[in-house]
């Protein structure tokens, strides 16, 4: 359908962002001569603790406005990419930011040649707010180079970004895949819907003719991958990094052990729980010889429930009231002010995301098609507009934005929360089998494949740490190897996967994919308190956006991801999902 046909009260209102067009060019002029104004300030920004204030707050100032600028543009071009307007105000806010990036530079290094002058300063109770975030910044002090070397640092990352936009750019073109005597189009897409089709020979020619190509091309993609880690080694040794990893997961506040902790949690404490499911899955699909282009078969097909709008916003409330009567008012906010794009059209983007400003809504983008899908994205993607609804509501600007360390965990949580009331409040147990699938593919996706995919990523920048030779063979082998732990004796591992990990794009940047369990992992520790009774910390932690260490926020709210404790709940979580199923199935 065309934008225009949808009905108003389903498409979201961004007039909290900009009422106008006017509005918009005065606030772009504004943010211009905000730019201007900082950059005369260079070299004295701690001259007295007055510039320093007025500096810091005058800078929160001018990303909080070029923000507004940015989101909005861009959330405009996400729905109607053409209109010429949206297409300019997007390339000025581009620009600037870009402009901005490049000006600002200097403040980060003033700030650190004047620490001793600034940790004074932050001993004054009107400097609190400025506290933690000089103290990150503090913190890369140990790591931080000359100002000539950092100048080359820049530039260097810029060659660096090089393999993840040579990947981006990459069109691999595809055979196509017969089904129903009828040849259909091949891409990333369709591909994953291929792999679902009951027929075994469109599976199977779906997963030849989409892995052959990537086979056609793996020198190049082995060259790519091989080169970002390069650049992220050479990041490391460079600012007097252990490793890589070390480097990636400074930003975090959290060391290596962590992420070793959820790679043996993983791969190899809780992997006969996975064992498990896959030969349980065989079972429950009879199929003889189970393959890897088998395992995207539903568990259980499909429920053909449908879900209006209304009634979505009506389950949601029902089941995330655990949360509180003001999250359940923000839930109606939602509806009523018209935070949310429902329905696909027909030049919108596809897929799903929450997004905002300090000072606008917490809007979400989605295509809404009615399924039981639909609804859970719904749930997902509230729990990030409600965290970031809090956030904003208890934090300065420079306080409220949570790290990505913890973005996931508001999501997720909702989407447990869903879960377990469709399940207490349903008695179809076609349904409820349904349900509890998704709930075991989701956990698997996450808590399983991640940690799979997290080993590799560390053992190939070990390699260029090492020095050892690495080829296509290197990668492919390893891969081979990881899958076949992976899946088990259950599962035919066939020649083709080797290519496998050509086409995950996070292993074109920078270790990130542990994140994903981590944050499954926290959510469910913190879904089991709620559906206690016990909401309040979890509460408390929607609150304090990126006013401290994500760590430190965790555990301040109960959750300490360092500990077993978290990852083994999660695991037992899984095993029990598993368990209910299997019971459904027997009745």
């Amino acid at each position: 359908m065309n934008r225009t046909e949808a009905d108003r009260c389903y498409t979201w209102d961004l007039s909290s962002l900009f009422a106008s067009q006017e509005a918009f060019d005065e606030q772009l002029k504004c943010s211009e001569e905000q730019l201007a104004a900082l950059r005369s300030r260079k070299d004295h920004i701690s001259d007295t603790i007055e510039t320093y204030i007025q500096f810091l707050e005058d800078q929160e100032r001018f990303e909080r406005g070029l923000e507004n600028l940015y989101v909005y543009a861009k959330m405009c071009t996400d729905v109607e990419p053409t209109d010429m307007q949206n297409q300019q105000n997007l390339a000025h806010a581009s620009n600037l930011m870009q402009k901005a990036q490049l000006d600002l530079t200097f403040v980060s290094l003033e700030l650190i040649r004047h620490a001793d002058t600034i940790r004074e300063y932050l001993k004054e109770e009107r400097c609190r707010d400025f506290r933690y975030p000089m103290e990150e910044l503090f913190r890369t002090i140990p790591h931080r180079l000359s100002d000539e070397m950092e100048q080359l640092m820049s530039e260097v990352q810029e060659i660096a970004s090089v393999p993840d936009e040579t990947f981006q750019s990459i069109r691999l073109t595809f055979d196509d895949v017969e089904v129903d005597g009828k040849k259909e189009f091949l891409n990333g897409a369709t591909y994953h819907e291929f792999l679902r089709n009951r027929d075994v020979r469109v599976r199977r020619q779906a997963f030849e003719h989409y892995f052959k190509e990537y086979g056609k091309l793996e020198n190049a993609f082995a060259n790519l991958l091989i080169g970002n880690a390069k650049g992220q080694v050479l990041n490391a040794r460079t600012r007097h990094f252990d490793s890589a990893l070390a480097a990636s997961l400074f930003a975090d506040g959290v060391d290596v052990s962590l992420y070793d902790k959820i790679l043996y949690m993983g791969n190899e404490k809780y992997i006969h729980f996975l064992h498990a499911f896959f030969a349980m899955k065989k079972q429950v699909l009879d199929i003889e010889e189970f393959h890897v282009y088998d395992i995207a078969l539903d568990l259980e097909p499909a429920t053909d429930v449908r879900y209006t709008i209304d009634e979505c916003r009506t389950i949601l409330k029902k089941a995330l009231g655990v949360l509180g009567d003001d999250y359940i008012e923000g839930i109606d906010r939602a509806f009523a002010e018209r935070w949310i794009d429902f329905y696909p059209s027909k030049e919108k983007r596809t897929g799903a995301y929450s997004w905002g400003t300090y000072d606008s809504n917490p809007y979400i983008l989605m295509n809404f098609t009615g399924s039981y899908d639909s609804l859970s994205t719904l749930a997902h993607e509230l729990g990030h507009s409600m965290h970031s609804y809090y956030s904003n509501r208890h934090n300065r600007p420079m306080l409220a934005n949570y790290q990505i360390f913890v973005a996931e965990v508001a999501s997720t949580v909702n989407e447990i929360l869903l879960n377990r009331y469709l399940l207490d409040t349903s008695t179809d147990k076609a349904y409820r089998r349904y349900i509890l699938s998704n709930l075991m593919e989701q956990f698997v996706g996450t808590c399983y494949r991640q940690p799979m995919f997290a080993q590799f990523e560390k053992d190939l920048h070990q390699w260029i740490e090492e020095r050892r030779p690495i080829s296509s063979k290197t990668i492919t082998d390893r891969c081979l190897q990881l899958n076949r732990q992976y899946f088990g004796d259950a599962v035919i591992v066939d020649d083709l996967q080797k290519y496998g990990f050509y086409y995950v794009p996070h292993f074109y940047y920078n270790f990130y994919v542990y994140k994903y369990t981590l944050g499954m992992a926290v959510a469910i520790s913190f879904a089991k308190e709620i559906l206690q009774g016990n909401a309040a910390p979890y509460r408390t932690f929607l609150t304090k956006g990126g006013s401290e260490a994500p760590v430190d926020e965790l555990r301040s709210a109960g959750v300490d991801p360092l500990s077993d404790k978290v990852y083994d709940d999660a695991f037992t979580f899984f095993a029990q999902t598993m368990h209910e199923f299997r019971s459904l199935l027997d009745q």
